[in-house]
C-alpha cells in the first residue's frame, strides 16, 4: 500500500507541475523529453559575448576603360575574373559582367569571352541590337565579298622553349587541325608569329626551363581554349598554362620569374564599323588596343629577360603602350572613382 500510495502522489506533482506552464494553441506543454543520446549539449547553447561578427565587405575591382561609345564599350579584362556567371560559377566569385554593369549603371550584353585567366580587350554593348551587329563582324557573315575589311584579333603569349630551335628561320607558323567541342570536331585555324625568343641557360642544354619565346598569336576561328590547345599541339605550350601545359615548367617560372597566372593577353581587337551591317550606326572601324598588365610586363622587364624584350618592342611598338583607363564619357550613379 505505501508503495502505490507513492506512485500516486508522484502523479499528481508532475500534474500540478505541467498546468503551471503555458501551453501552445494545441494544448501541448512547452516541457519536452530528450532520450540520453538526444539530449541537448548545455555547451554549444551558450552565446558568444561581445558584438556579432560581420561578414568583410569584398573590395570590388575597378575595370579599366579602353573606349566608350554610345552603343558599346571596350574594356581591358584583368586576369582571374569570369566573363558571365555559368552554373559552375560559385555564388562569391566576381563577374566581369556584373561589375561592369555596376561601374556604368548600365545593362551590358558581353560580345565575345574569353577565358577566365586570360586578360586583354573585351567588348560589350548596350543593347541586344548593337550586340548581334558586332558578333556578327566577328563572324565574317555577310561580308566576305568585300576584301577590304579587316578583322582582326591579336593575342601576345609566352610559349616554351627557343622558336628557332624548333623552326629554324620562319618566323610564322599556321596550325589547321580541328578541334573537339562538345563532342564535335571543327575547324580550327591558328597563326603563330614570333616577335622574339630566348635560348635560355646554355649548360642545361636544348631543355631548359627558361628557353622561352614571346609570339603574337592570330586566331581565325572561335573556339574554346583554341589558342592553349594548338601551342601544345605544336610543342610550345604557354607558360602558365595548367590544362595544356607542363606543371614542371609552371612551377620553375613560378618560383624563379615570379609568374603565378596564365601569359595569355588579348592585345588588340580589330573589326568591320557597324554600318556595315546597319547604315544607321557608325561608319568608324572598330579598333581597341589593351596594353600588357603591369604584371606580365614585370616578368619581361627582369634583366635576365631584357634581350628578348628589346627585340619584341621593336618588331611590334603597342608593346610599349601604358597601362590607362579612359574616365569620360556618361558612367552613371554607381561611378567608382
Amino acid at each position: 500500500m505505501f508503495i502505490l500510495y507513492l506512485i500516486i502522489c508522484t502523479i499528481s506533482v508532475c500534474q500540478s507541475f505541467q498546468l503551471s506552464l503555458p501551453l501552445d494553441p494545441i494544448g501541448r506543454s512547452h516541457v519536452k523529453t530528450y532520450l540520453h543520446s538526444e539530449a541537448p549539449n548545455e555547451s554549444k547553447k551558450k552565446k558568444k559575448k561581445g558584438r556579432p561578427r560581420v561578414t568583410p565587405r569584398r573590395e570590388r575591382p575597378r575595370i579599366p576603360v579602353l573606349q566608350y561609345h554610345d552603343d558599346w564599350v571596350c574594356v581591358n579584362k584583368p586576369a582571374g575574373l569570369t566573363v558571365h556567371r555559368t552554373a559552375n560559377t560559385s555564388r562569391r566569385q566576381l563577374i566581369l559582367s556584373t561589375l561592369l554593369k555596376r561601374q556604368l549603371a548600365r545593362k551590358v550584353f558581353p560580345v565575345h569571352r574569353l577565358d577566365h585567366r586570360t586578360s586583354g580587350a573585351i567588348l560589350f554593348s548596350f543593347d541586344s541590337e548593337t550586340c548581334a551587329l558586332l558578333q556578327k563582324a566577328l563572324t565574317n557573315d555577310g561580308t566576305e565579298q568585300n576584301h577590304a575589311i579587316t578583322r582582326e584579333k591579336n593575342y601576345i603569349a609566352l610559349v616554351r622553349g627557343d622558336w628557332k630551335r624548333k623552326f629554324a628561320e620562319d618566323e610564322v607558323v599556321t596550325v589547321d587541325k580541328p578541334l573537339n567541342v562538345t563532342g564535335i570536331m571543327k575547324d580550327a585555324t591558328t597563326e603563330f608569329r614570333l616577335l622574339a625568343s630566348s635560348p635560355g641557360d646554355e649548360d642545361e642544354g636544348p631543355y631548359s626551363p627558361a628557353a622561352c619565346s614571346l609570339v603574337l598569336c592570330t586566331p581565325k576561328t572561335g573556339r574554346t581554349h583554341q589558342i592553349r590547345r594548338h601551342a601544345f599541339a605544336i610543342g610550345l605550350s604557354i607558360i602558365g598554362d595548367t590544362q595544356h601545359g607542363d606543371s614542371k615548367i609552371n612551377r620553375w617560372w613560378r618560383e624563379n620569374r615570379e609568374l603565378d597566372r596564365l601569359f595569355l593577353h588579348c592585345l588588340s581587337l580589330s573589326l568591320p564599323p557597324l554600318s556595315t551591317f546597319d547604315e544607321t550606326k557608325s561608319k568608324e572601324n572598330v579598333k581597341c588596343v589593351a596594353p600588357l598588365p603591369t604584371e606580365l610586363v614585370q616578368v619581361l622587364e627582369r634583366e635576365d629577360m631584357a634581350d628578348l624584350w628589346k627585340v619584341a618592342k621593336e618588331k611590334d611598338p603597342r608593346l610599349l603602350l601604358e597601362v590607362f583607363d579612359n574616365r569620360g564619357g556618361s558612367y552613371g550613379r554607381n561611378f567608382r572613382t
